[in-house]
Parts: C-alpha cells; structure tokens; sequence
C-alpha cells in the first residue's frame, strides 16, 4: 500500500468505492435444489421459497431438480451457468452480483475414516442408500470465483460446508446458514423444518426493516421461539466481517448515476493518535466497510482544505502562470477567501488545544462535539467560496479579448485540483467564435441507446441565407450539452443531433442515465404534467418541493457563470423520470430542458408566437410581443420565479394568470397577477423566505445598476437573494 498521503488516499478511495457500490447487488439469483427422487416435501417448501423470492424480493429464481444419473455433472453445470448468468447481468448492470443456493435434502455424515471420508458436505437423495454428491467439490468453484454466495442449507449435518479441504485457499464470497451443525441432525418437511422457519424469518425481518440481515436472520432462527428442532448453525466465510444483506431488489448506481444522486451529505472527522502507514489505513477500511449501510451512495475521503493551501502556497511562490493574467482586484480577492479559510481554522486549532486542557480537567465532551461540527459546516462553506472565487475570477478576466487566463487555467495543475476545470470550458465554448465544425459536434448514437429527443422547428418562410446562422447556433449548444460538466448543471448530456431540412428542423438527441432507462424516452414527467396530473401520495412533499426549487435555482446560477442563458425556463422544461421498471417518479434529481439556440443578448433564434400564453406567462414583460428585446440573464430569473411560484403554491402558471376575457393579458397585467399570488398567498404554503426570494425574480430586482460584462454583481445578488433565501427555508424546516 501507498505509504504517501496522496497515495493512501487514493487506495482508500478506491476500495470505500468499490465497497459502497456492493452494497445494492445489481442482479441477484436465486437456485432452489432438491432431489428428483427424494421426499416430495422437499420440492414443495423449494417451490414456496421460490415464490417468496420472486414476490417479496424480485429476485430471478431457477428450480432444479438433482437427477438421479450423472448428479455431480449436471448440478456442477447447473450451477456454473447460473454464475455466469448472475455475473453477466451484474456486470451490464456495473454493479455486483449475489447467488442464493437453498439445498432441501439429505446429507451425508461422510464419517467413514477408513474409507478416506473427511466429514464434507455430501448431499444424499435418500437418507440411507441412493444416489449422492459430494457438494464439497462445487462449493469449491464456487469460492474461487470470489462472488457473493448464500448457501442455505436445509439438511442434516449441513453445517458441514463450513469445514475447509486447503487452509490456504482463498476466503471467496460465502457465507452460510445451516439447518444443523456437522453430525447433528434436523427435522424434514412439515411445520416445524427449516425452511418453513425460514421462510416465516425472512418475511418477518423484510415487513419489519426492509432488509434481511443473515446475522439477524440466525439469530432469531436461534432463538427458541423459532421451535426448531436443532440450533441453526452460521459462519461467515467472506472477506471481512460484512454480512450479506437481502432486501428488494432496486436500481444500482454506477458512479455517473451516484453524481446524480442528491442525498444527504455526511462530514466525518476521523483524528488518528499517530501517522498513518499502510496498516492503519487498512484497518481504517476494513472499519469503514464492515456492515455499511445500503443507504450510502458513496464513502470518499476528502482533502478539500489541503489541495487549496497547496493551491495557495503554489500562487505564492509564483508556480502558477494564469494570475499574472488576472486583474489586481481578482488576486486580492482570491487571497482574502483563503484568509478566511486559514482564520476559521486557527480558531478551531486554538479552540481545540483549550478543549484539551477542559477534559484533562474532567468536562465532558458534549460542547466540544457541537464545536467540531459547527466548524466542518463553516470550513465547507468557506472552501467552496474561495473556489467560486477563484472561479469568478478567471472568467472575469477572460472578458478581455487580448487575454489567454482560460487557456492558461485549464492546463493550470492547482486549477486542475479545485474541480472548475470543466466549467471554465464551458465558458471557453460559450466565447469561441465559431463552434466545433459540423462533423465534430454532430456526435452519434449507438445500437439500443435509449434517448430523449428535442425537436426545435422553424419556419419554412426563414430566408435561406439565415440557415447556416441558424445551424451554427445549433452547434453550439449541442457542443454545451455534450461537454462534460457538473451535476450541479442539471442538464442531460446531448450525445447526437441533426438538421432535418425537408422537414424545417432540428433534432438534438440526449441521453437517458441508465438508471431510468426502460426502453423508451415516453416515461418522463413535466414539471407541469405532475403539478395538473399526479395525485394523492405520488405527488412531492413540500420538502421534495423546496429541494426542487434550490437544485433549480442553483443549476440556473452555475449557467450564467459560465455565461450562457436558459432562454426556455419554464414548467414545460423541467423534467423528471420514473425509476427503472417502477412508477415511482425520481423527485430528488430534475433536468433543465428546452435550452434555446440564440446566444446571449441577441435576437431570438426562432421565437414563438406573440400571443402564446402558454409560454408568454414565463416571459418577462419587456420579452413578450412583437418587438420583444434581446434575452438577458435577468429575463431568465424572472422566467424561474415564475416556475419556483408554481412550486411553491403547487399550482400551474396558467391557472394563476387565467382569465375569461377572450384577448390574451398585457404583458404587465401577467406580471401583476403572478406578484400578487406571490405576496397574497406564498408564504402561507413555503415559507417567508421562499416567498422573497420569488418575489426578488419577478420583480427583477436584485439592485444591480452597472455590472461588469460576467454579470458578477447580478450573479451574487441573485445567490444573497434567492438561493440561500430558498435554502434557509429548508434549513428551517
């Protein structure tokens, strides 16, 4: 192992990942084992178990049935093909696979020393004489694959298994629930088997935690309220300590789906008495993945503070080429966000060291827990500003034509560091005066993709000569959609697209993550679909709502940093998706949708009619009718107020601007009714703050008179104003 810091992390990180993406196995198979010519019981308990796999756990169940001629070959085949059917599908899958063998039979004491029998797991069709197996030499195989195995072991001396040929074979993934212990024996088919109690356990465990835990499930076939007739035995014979988990069987993220992921985040500081070396960290692991919970999407160790002062001191002794190029205003602010970080942590260093002194005195560490915790808040809070500043001011000083900060930054290894590398490419895209040739941003499909496809029509009347305008805006913002970017941006990525000229359109094709994709586009949601459609307790919670309302307003923010604009916000474009063969809709991760073509501050690209309400109620008053005006990214707050009033209310656009008059509203007189549901009635349903930071949008006023050509003042303001206005009020909450 990595003895360098930078090098344990790293191996930590790796293994954490691995060990956080297992715990929901992507594809699980069960194999219900019995005799063709044993006691018919056996079967019927098989078959019962089976169904209780496929019906409570959705699991892929395979019955067979050992024939009585060439057994051994036939089950080794069997269960080979099982394994890599299971592995396959995980694999597809990009996460982990689980194979469940339930044997219901008779097994063997295989105590016959003088015959060179070594008390193996040997199953029997009957419980004297017949044909039989020795399971030993399968279960073998099976623990050289290192796949994740459940035996469950449902006859006499089943415990047997447990007892190794080689103690240097290598653990593999199995972990055992036996009916008896090696030479006991246990009761066949009827009420009190061990199946029967098994199956009554597993139903239990599941209806109560909504997993099953095999250590749980022992312990409570142990306990004499099982009425069983021999005490169930268990070992564990996988790496670690982690005990296999059960539970319904869900979508598994691969690590672009866990990017998507928006859960809670944890901070936990973890101080080590010494220096670490190869086999603390290890240790550290084996702590850190032992039983994890299936709830953790992700376990990664984090060196935000270290990379910035690294970062700084870089700057500092001038090993970093791009600040020459930033203004003088840029660098001190660069420097004075790195004075806040340094002075929060000299204070908790200080705070600490008196803490010290308080418990050799005999206090108790309750304040000192709340300390550290207020002080992992604050230092993220103050990392994340000195990167957004770092940020902002590489693209305030790319405003200069003359200048090559962008250039300089993105191939900057301290930039590299901070993680904006692909936001100062974005802007780099937005400023290039002419996009990626044709063939370059085209992109293509590849065989079964599941895609969304965006059609944006124009006119047949459109002066031929506009076209090749037309074509390269289309370029560009596919060339956007392409790049990569962070989650924070909220947009699919735009993997293909195409002028259909016969037809006067464009066609941009994005993709479906996999953790949606059912095999057709069709089983997205609207914003505005679920607010007119979805009833009872499909809908969001008002906190699902709120948390919709901040990633939306905070994906808005993180486009105009780059300095392109939304140009279509609207109910229309905000989108959802249900979950992989299920209804239930993924309310924690929207898209953006529906981005328009026309770069900042220019004509429309296309436009539509003057007198569509459907879309005009989202416009801003001075960008509706016939000689509207060029898009700002002040139109786009206004146009996202409109949508966070509709969130908050819970009440479509329209029905709040309708009217019975046949003429369609003044632009103002829209602007007039959406304000006054947002004074009259917002914070009754959201909260004070959420109802300012709405009424901040359509007022357009954030009390910015002249700002720089970034929109650096806007940009802040709307922060201050609406983001962690909308913030506060979940924080509240």
């Amino acid at each position: 192992m990595p003895t360098d810091s930078a090098g344990w992390k790293d191996d930590l990180n790796r293994r954490l990942k691995d060990s956080a993406q297992r715990q929901g196995y992507a594809a699980v198979k069960a194999l219900i084992i019995y005799w063709e010519e044993s006691d018919p019981g056996f079967e019927e308990e098989g078959r019962a178990l089976a169904q209780l796999f496929q019906s409570s756990f959705e699991y892929d169940v395979d019955i067979f049935p050992i024939p009585s001629s060439h057994s051994y070959l036939r089950l080794h085949n069997f269960i080979t093909q099982s394994l890599l059917a299971v592995t396959s599908d995980a694999e597809s899958r990009k996460g982990a696979p689980l194979l469940i063998i339930h044997y219901g039979g008779h097994g063997d004491r295989n105590d016959d020393r003088h015959g060179g029998e070594e008390r193996q797991s040997v199953w029997a069709a009957h419980a004297h004489g017949g044909p039989s197996l020795e399971w030993f030499r399968i279960q073998d195989d099976i623990k050289a694959t290192d796949t994740d195995t459940l035996l469950l072991l449902d006859c006499c001396s089943a415990a047997q298994a447990a007892r190794s040929r080689d103690t240097r074979q290598r653990p593999g993934g199995l972990e055992i629930l036996a009916a008896a212990a090696m030479g006991m024996e246990t009761l066949g088919p009827g009420r009190r088997s061990f199946t029967v109690a098994l199956m009554k356990e597993m139903q239990g465990l599941l209806d109560a935690t909504g997993a099953v835990a095999i250590t749980d499930l022992h312990a409570r076939l142990a306990h004499r309220d099982a009425n069983l007739f021999a005490t169930p035995f268990y070992v564990n014979l996988r790496s670690g300590a982690r005990t296999i988990r059960l539970g319904r069987l869900a979508p598994v993220h691969g690590q672009e789906d866990i990017d998507m992921v928006e859960g809670s985040v944890l901070q936990l500081l973890i101080q080590t008495k010494e220096q670490l070396d190869g086999s603390s960290v290890g240790q550290i692991a084996e702590w850190l993945e032992t039983d994890m919970p299936r709830t953790i999407a992700r376990l990664e160790v984090l060196d935000t503070s270290t990379k910035i002062d690294r970062f700084v001191e870089g700057i500092r002794q001038e090993k970093h080429a791009f600040p020459q190029e930033l203004t003088d205003v840029g660098r001190r602010d660069i420097m004075e966000a790195w004075n806040k970080v340094a002075t929060l942590v000299k204070l908790h260093c200080t705070q600490s060291s008196n803490a010290h002194h308080r418990r050799e005195n005999g206090h108790g560490m309750g304040d000192d827990l709340d300390s550290t915790s207020a002080f992992l808040r604050q230092l993220n809070v103050q990392n994340s500003a000195f990167v957004d500043t770092v940020e902002r001011t590489i693209l305030e000083a790319s405003a200069d034509p003359d200048s090559n900060v962008l250039e300089t930054a993105i191939e900057d290894p301290g930039v590299q560091t901070l993680g904006i590398v692909d936001h100062l490419r974005l802007h780099q895209i937005v400023l290039r005066e002419t996009p990626l040739s044709e063939q370059e941003a085209r992109g293509s499909l590849t065989y079964n993709q599941v895609v969304l496809v965006e059609t944006k029509q124009y006119s047949q009347y459109v002066d031929p000569a506009q076209i090749p305008d037309l074509t390269s805006r289309v370029r560009r913002l596919a060339e956007l959609l392409k790049a990569p970017k962070g989650r924070q941006f909220l947009s699919l990525k735009c993997c293909a697209w195409e002028h259909q000229s016969w037809d006067h359109r464009y066609v941009l094709h994005f993709e479906v993550p996999e953790v949606y994709a059912n095999g057709s586009s069709s089983d997205h949601h609207t914003l505005q679909s679920i607010i007119k459609q979805v009833k009872g307790a499909r809908r969001p919670s008002l906190d699902q709502r709120l948390r919709i309302a901040l990633l939306i307003a905070q994906a808005v923010r993180s486009w105009h940093q780059v300095g392109w604009v939304h140009q279509g916000i609207s109910a229309m474009n905000v989108i959802f998706w249900s979950f992989k063969g299920s209804e239930e809709i993924d309310y924690a991760n929207p898209f953006l949708h529906g981005f328009d073509f026309a770069r900042p501050d220019s004509d429309p690209s296309i436009g539509r009619s003057t007198d569509d309400i459907a879309f005009n109620v989202y416009r801003h008053p001075t960008r509706q009718g016939a000689a509207r005006k060029g898009h700002r990214k002040v139109h786009d707050l206004y146009s996202l107020g409109v949508v966070l009033l509709e969130i908050g209310l819970w009440q479509s656009a329209h029905d709040l601007v309708a009217s019975r008059r046949p003429e369609a509203p003044a632009p103002y007189v829209l602007q007039k009714k959406l304000q006054e549901a947002c004074l009259t009635r917002l914070a009754h349903y959201a909260g004070t703050t959420y109802q300012q930071a709405v009424a901040a949008c359509l007022a357009s006023d954030f009390g910015v008179d002249l700002d720089d050509a970034q929109g650096t003042k806007l940009n802040d303001s709307f922060r201050r104003l609406v983001i962690d206005r909308i913030a506060e009020g979940i924080t509240i909450r």
